[in-house]
């Protein structure tokens, strides 16, 4: 009688992801080990030579630099803990669970930059204020510090780090006042010195390095769509458009969403007090 013929193993699952600009050199360069930096609900963080690789189910909120996939979180498992070495290069992510295979790219988003419309932002700040409420007076103290002085870096530097989880309370106040400066195009042009961004990526070490990842992103106009949604409300939609993006925003993450929000309120206070742009 014939002896059946074992049955290899199932290796990997292979999953097909896109890739971001922001990070797609990371894929596509030499193949290296990466760390682990946190894993959740929408898939895991991965730092590789002082950056940040997030891989990230369908569902998840699409942060600039992720690896998108087309899995669900409700089946996505890569098999990673905090801590655990995988490999990033020639064009994949290799975990124990699954081999993510960049086979496409997809485009982030980014803050348009431009006049502010001359109704729009009367009447986004008080929707935006009633959205969160009473501001944390440190984080509008931070906020106003980090936009009207000369030399930012003390105001950033009590801002970068500060506040519990993976992107602390301070960090996304910030990246709501840098996104809306941009939208309002106040900030320095492109190849000017830049004081406030500056101070920022000084300060980039003093938080954590998902959280850095996506403060140096807002630093240059990049963020989810949901925030990109909002700040273009804000800036050329008006009430009606505020209206509809809030609640999108306000549910990224536990507190995440309502701090970003806290900063660009905290920030129109400081860029626009009278609630218009000078002509």
């Amino acid at each position: 009688m014939r002896t059946p013929a074992a049955v290899p193993a199932p290796g990997p699952r292979v999953l097909p992801g896109a890739l971001s600009p922001l990070t797609a050199d990371l894929v596509r360069g030499a193949r290296r080990p990466a760390v682990v930096l946190a894993v959740g609900r929408f898939g895991a963080y991965l730092g590789a030579h002082g950056r940040v690789l997030p891989v990230l189910s369908q569902d998840a909120v699409a942060l600039p630099g992720a690896l998108r996939l087309t899995e669900p979180s409700a089946t996505l498992d890569l098999g990673l803990a905090v801590g655990d070495v995988v490999v990033v290069g020639g064009g994949c992510v290799r975990t124990p669970g699954a081999t993510v295979r960049g086979v496409r790219t997809w485009r982030p988003a980014r803050v348009r930059a431009g006049s502010a419309c001359s109704t729009s932002l009367p009447g986004a700040r008080p929707l935006l204020a009633a959205a969160v409420g009473d501001l944390d007076p440190w984080l509008a103290a931070g906020v106003d510090g980090c936009l009207r002085a000369v030399d930012p870096y003390a105001a950033v530097a009590g801002l970068v780090g500060r506040g519990e989880g993976l992107t602390p309370a301070g960090d996304d106040a910030l990246a709501g006042a840098l996104l809306l400066r941009r939208a309002l195009d106040l900030a320095p042009p492109a190849r000017a010195d830049d004081a406030l961004v500056a101070a920022v990526r000084a300060r980039l070490h003093a938080t954590t390095a998902v959280s850095a990842s996506l403060l140096d992103a807002a630093a240059g106009g990049w963020a989810a769509r949901e925030v990109v949604a909002l700040l273009d409300a804000v800036v050329h939609g008006g009430a009606s458009a505020v209206r509809a993006a809030l609640p999108a925003v306000l549910a990224i993450g536990h507190t995440s969403g309502r701090d970003l929000v806290t900063g660009l309120l905290a920030a129109l206070d400081a860029l626009v007090p009278s609630g218009r742009i000078a002509a």
